[in-house]
């Protein structure tokens, strides 16, 4: 409010959301007193490729195409709170960014290309095995990440092309320990993951790596990757210690992985922080994207 303890006052944890950023963008002082930030984070569709029908490499490449990523970024709060992703490692220079888009579906996705790849698989109308229908999984709470919002947005791109999609909404505590768990995992489900340090290393290790997987407890590598080059491919990079090396190789294995198509990556989240008007040395982190504790002050 720009008054009594307001006015001093920092936010550390909460995100602004659309009704915030709506009252914000319509008054230039409290537009002013908004911190923005990235975080190193993806959210994105997991696939467990040990389950038909994504077993077979077509069908994630017709998923893949008919994504609709304007519609999911709309669910997701708009282009202010998300930014489309093609890449599993979000734009930082830090985790070894490199740009691609192995599966380019544009801003509303291909469904020309999605049945075309289907068609190939053998699913379609009038094809042998009928239209493909799949299940989708997410989570029953309104986090923005893998919420009911964000699974109808992707429901409705995948109509286009021709897919049915069933929806199973779990609440959230239960949602988590079945798509973490090898024994209960969905074929289909709204992954979304962050690295715990500024590097290519704790972002892709603990989702691609074979070594990783877990049989019993939180499993985190859904596509049950487990691949020696890759395996060894980290090993190496994990002994480079010029910074720069190491995320030009970390960008590489990202590109490299992505061939597979075992996630579709969705929309890297964009973090917006108010502050108050008496708050002053505001920095905003380039890692964490949130406002530094250790800098701001009071007026």
């Amino acid at each position: 409010t720009g008054s009594g303890p307001d006015a001093a006052a920092i936010t550390t944890d909460t995100n602004l959301g659309p009704a915030e950023l709506a009252q914000v963008s319509g008054d230039k002082q409290l537009a002013d007193r908004v911190g923005t930030g990235h975080f190193g984070y993806t959210n994105y569709l997991a696939f467990n490729p040990r389950t038909k029908p994504f077993d077979d490499p077509k069908v994630r490449q017709a998923i893949s195409y008919a994504v609709n990523r304007t519609s999911v970024v709309n669910a997701a709060g708009g282009s202010s709170l998300a930014e489309p992703a093609t890449t599993f490692l979000p734009n930082q220079k830090a985790l070894g960014y490199t740009p691609y888009d192995h599966f380019p579906a544009g801003r509303t996705g291909d469904p020309g290309k999605a049945r075309e790849l289907l068609k190939q698989a053998g699913y379609g109308e009038g094809a042998a095995k009928g239209p493909l229908t799949i299940t989708l999984t997410h989570s029953t709470a309104q986090d923005f990440e893998a919420s009911p919002e964000i699974a109808t947005a992707l429901q409705a791109g995948f109509k286009k092309a021709g897919i049915v999609v069933k929806l199973q909404g779990l609440e959230d505590n239960d949602y988590k320990q079945r798509v973490h768990s090898t024994k209960t995992q969905p074929g289909l489900f709204l992954g979304h993951w962050g690295a715990d340090w500024p590097s290519g290393g704790p972002f892709l290790a603990p989702i691609f790596d074979g070594r990783q997987i877990v049989e019993d407890g939180a499993n985190f590598n859904s596509a049950r990757l487990n691949d020696p080059a890759v395996n060894d491919e980290i090993d190496e990079i994990n002994k480079i210690t010029d910074h720069d090396a190491a995320a030009k190789r970390w960008g590489a294995l990202d590109k490299k992985i992505g061939e597979q198509a075992l996630t579709v990556p969705l929309f890297h989240p964009v973090y917006k922080r108010l502050y108050g008007k008496d708050a002053k040395n505001i920095v905003i982190s380039d890692w964490t994207g949130v406002l530094d504790i250790s800098q701001v002050a009071v007026k």
